[in-house]
């Protein structure tokens, strides 16, 4: 996958890019506060103001995102079932398994710390272009 955005920042062998929100998104509404744009950190340079092509491996993209919403639901899921056996009450089935679902947070971020160092897992910038143009070449509008 492949994703076009503007370097706001470099520092320390690293740029932070700004990347608009894909039109797939538009229609979901899980982003709250109406943010159309998000900032990444991604290893490289460029210049403050270009704009770059970064690529992140399509498999990473999916697999990335079943760790963040499967090891949840599965998490809830199972702390329900837990819940059932140890309690005869709805309301502590219920607890138990959004506490469960809670420690999802603490197993994700071990999972993040191990993938975080593997070079597949990273995005690559792999396309700088002039600040005003597009990766197609063409102005670009200002954002």
């Amino acid at each position: 996958m492949i994703r076009t955005g503007r370097v706001v920042a470099e520092k320390d062998g690293q740029v932070e890019i700004c990347f608009e929100r894909p039109d797939a998104c538009a229609k979901c509404g899980a982003c709250t506060g109406g943010k159309h744009f998000s900032q990444v950190k991604v290893p490289g340079s460029a210049p403050v103001g270009s704009w770059v092509d970064v690529d992140m491996p399509e498999g990473q993209v999916l697999k990335a995102s079943a760790v963040a919403y499967v090891v949840p639901l599965l998490l809830l899921l199972g702390g329900i079932a837990l819940g059932m056996l140890l309690f005869t009450n709805e309301a502590l089935w219920a607890l138990t398994g959004l506490l469960c679902m809670g420690c999802a947070s603490i197993v994700l971020r071990k999972v993040d710390k191990g993938v975080k160092s593997k070079k597949e897992w990273q995005p690559q910038i792999v396309a700088v272009h002039e600040e005003g143009e597009n990766k197609n070449g063409t102005e670009a509008d200002e954002r």
